[in-house]
C-alpha cells in the first residue's frame, strides 16, 4: 500500500478490515512499531509573509554601508521566519 508515511494504525486498521483482514488497534500499533513504520503528520501551510500590500517600504539608508563614521549612529537587525518550534536558540555572545 501506497501512503507515503500517512496511515497511523487507526487508519491501517481500517485499510486492513477492508480487504477482509481483522486486526486490533493495539495489535497494528505495535507491530508497527516494530517494522519501525511511523506515520507523517501532515502540517497546515503558514503564511509567513504579505509582500502584496501598498504599505511603505523602509528606505535602504545604509545602502549597504556597514561601516558608520562614529559610534552609535547605525544599528541593524534581522528578522528570522519560521516558528518558534523550527527556529534555534538565539547565539549570544
Amino acid at each position: 500500500m501506497a501512503s507515503h508515511q500517512s496511515y497511523g494504525s487507526r487508519r491501517m486498521v481500517a485499510e486492513l478490515s477492508n480487504r477482509g483482514i481483522t486486526a486490533g488497534r493495539f495489535k497494528v500499533r505495535r507491530l508497527m512499531r516494530q517494522a519501525g513504520l511511523k506515520p507523517v503528520w501532515k502540517r497546515k501551510f503558514i503564511h509567513t509573509t504579505d509582500s502584496k500590500h501598498d504599505l511603505p517600504i523602509a528606505a535602504n539608508v545604509l545602502a549597504r554601508q556597514f561601516n558608520p563614521a562614529a559610534p552609535n549612529k547605525a544599528y541593524v537587525s534581522d528578522i528570522t521566519y519560521g516558528t518558534p518550534s523550527q527556529r534555534s536558540p538565539p547565539a549570544l555572545g
